[in-house]
């Protein structure tokens, strides 16, 4: 009869490897890197905040949309875009930039309603001292319920008529002017805006 032997049974090294703890969280840790490192290299942001997209044969290809954001489809997936393409401007932003462009351009700009009365008072106590503020009847519009949206939009809530801008910050309505005068303020702070003040 054979002694039995007391010499434990050899291990398989690579088995004791793979079942390690630490094997297992360093192959987690170079994947976890692998994909920073692809999507690094996929998706690199250029010093101009576009989205650079590396396709296949190394040619890039480049996400632009106006004030540097991603171009994305109605979907919300983004859009392969070649660098030298201009991006076609949507209705909805080109509006979005024609108000924003009045809001920029007038030291005092008043979105006004042709029919409202808040909108006659304050333009009425506007020209008491100037004559010299933008000023569009969004009613006369023809995308009025957008202009109105982007206006609400803009003022962080604010969303009736008139809407009134002092150096392109939102000062509320009619009765936030009517407050301004109420404190003999109105006439100073016109003045300090660089308006031509009437005689």
């Amino acid at each position: 009869m054979e002694a039995l032997s007391t010499k434990p049974k050899p291990k398989n090294v690579i088995t004791t490897i793979v079942r390690s703890r630490r094997f297992r969280v360093l192959v987690l840790v170079t994947v976890a890197f692998y994909c920073v490192f692809y999507t690094a290299t996929l998706y690199r942001t250029g010093t101009d905040g576009n989205i650079e997209l590396s396709a296949g044969g190394g040619k890039s290809l480049t996400q632009q949309g106006h004030s540097g954001h991603a171009v994305v489809d109605g979907e919300g997936e983004p859009m392969m875009v070649d660098a030298d393409q201009d991006v076609p401007e949507t209705p909805i932003v080109a509006l979005e930039h024609r108000i924003q462009g009045l809001i920029d351009q007038h030291r005092v700009m008043v979105f006004s309603k042709t029919y409202c009365p808040y909108s006659a008072a304050a333009k009425k106590l506007l020209k008491t001292y100037t004559n010299d503020f933008g000023l569009l009847e969004v009613d006369l519009e023809p995308k009025g319920d957008d202009i109105k949206r982007i206006l609400t939009k803009i003022t962080r809530g604010h969303s009736t008529f008139p809407s009134i801008f002092f150096a392109g910050k939102s000062i509320g309505g009619r009765d936030n002017l009517q407050a301004i005068e109420d404190k003999h303020e109105l006439r100073s702070r016109l003045d300090a805006l660089g308006v031509k003040m009437l005689q």
